[in-house]
């Protein structure tokens, strides 16, 4: 293998490649990135063997061949090599030799025969979706899902496929997040159920751009999630099991609260300053026209603030994790909120008063 690649066209990636490989590995060769050069491209491999991402970057090449080198100690001389430099990468021997200039690295390889490669199946559901729809999907969502529950089922985010609509799903016992989205391209006929797991969440909110109009595919197997756009090829496996009927948590309130949410979240942030920093707990007060939040620690410290809001309901107090609160009123951009409350037993139903097609649960906690 013998290419020469300018640094910008390799280092964005390579970047992305090595955010999928795990840091601490027991088996060397999962550390390592896939280099495969074919017809003046540049396909580069990472993988954990449950998530495995491809990028391709165009290259001149003078010999085709495959390797593989430790991610992070190619991607740490890409990036300070100076900007605009041009590198050239050849294969001598069991080694990765990196040229730039005067400078010259010389990298231990492993056999490209012992990457693992997860089998190649059929999708059988697939359909086309913006990049920024994807990202939004997930971003408004991945707060709530779980992080090392024993209802494995939680640790990643539920997606509901039907009727030209994808609705996300994400919770963890104490919150909910469900948010849809409807287009068209999906097709009517387009039906799946799936658990994203959550690394898979996390690495495709960082891989989409929010900003771009250009386009993703999606497909859907059994065992198997891939999307793919003109820069990668993202393929994780699902999480195998049975998701819980989140519509039945989901509270059905009468008592109607609504406000500005920058106000609200502003709020929220200075009463978190003095809140127990294990606990988090914020007590949320509503009374006519006004919402007040109280919180206090082991120091006898407090804070009290007051929002203006439109309610003419009774006198009621509820605790609640202020950290909770604070994830939702940052994740919908409409300039108003609602909230919608049972009793001070259960939890709040928040959502935009328009605009944003996703709902928010908070469970109420005993402070």
């Amino acid at each position: 293998m013998d290419m020469t690649v300018h640094r910008e066209s390799l280092l964005k990636p390579l970047q992305a490649v090595s955010g999928v490989v795990e840091k601490k590995q027991t088996l060397p060769i999962l550390s390592n990135v896939l280099l495969t050069v074919k017809d003046n491209q540049l396909f580069l491999t990472g993988t954990d063997t449950e998530v495995a991402l491809v990028g391709c970057v165009s290259v001149a090449a003078c010999r085709s061949g495959t390797t593989t080198v430790f991610a992070r100690k190619l991607f740490d001389i890409c990036r300070t090599v100076p900007e605009g430099a041009t590198l050239r990468l050849t294969v001598e021997g069991n080694y990765l030799v990196v040229r730039s200039g005067e400078s010259s690295f010389k990298l231990n390889t492993l056999a490209a025969d012992e990457f693992p490669d997860l089998e190649v199946i059929e999708y059988p559901v697939k359909f086309t979706l913006k990049q920024s729809q994807l990202k939004s999907l997930f971003s408004r969502t991945y707060f709530a899902m779980g992080l090392q529950d024993v209802r494995h089922y939680l640790n990643g985010t539920f997606l509901d496929i039907s009727q030209n609509t994808i609705k996300s799903v994400a919770a963890d016992g104490h919150r909910l997040a469900l948010t849809t989205i409807h287009d068209e391209r999906i097709g009517e006929g387009v039906e799946a159920r799936v658990i994203l797991p959550r690394k898979s969440v996390l690495e495709l909110i960082r891989l989409l751009s929010g900003d771009a109009d250009g386009d993703v595919t999606v497909c859907i197997a059994e065992s198997r999630f891939q999307v793919t756009t003109s820069d990668f090829i993202f393929t994780s496996k699902l999480i195998n099991a049975q998701y819980p009927d989140y519509n039945r948590l989901i509270p059905q309130g009468t008592t109607v609260a609504e406000g500005e949410r920058e106000a609200i979240k502003q709020a929220l942030t200075r009463a978190s300053i003095l809140c127990n920093e294990k606990f988090r707990g914020v007590r949320v007060g509503l009374e006519p026209g006004m919402l007040r939040i109280t919180a206090n620690n082991s120091d006898q410290e407090q804070a009290d603030d007051a929002v203006s809001l439109a309610y003419e309901g009774t006198k009621m107090e509820i605790g609640f994790n202020v950290a909770y609160l604070l994830d939702v009123v940052s994740a919908i951009s409409a300039k108003t909120i609602r909230c919608i409350f049972t009793d001070p037993n259960n939890g709040v139903l928040i959502e935009a008063t328009e605009g944003d097609h996703c709902l928010y649960v908070v469970m109420p906690m005993r402070l």
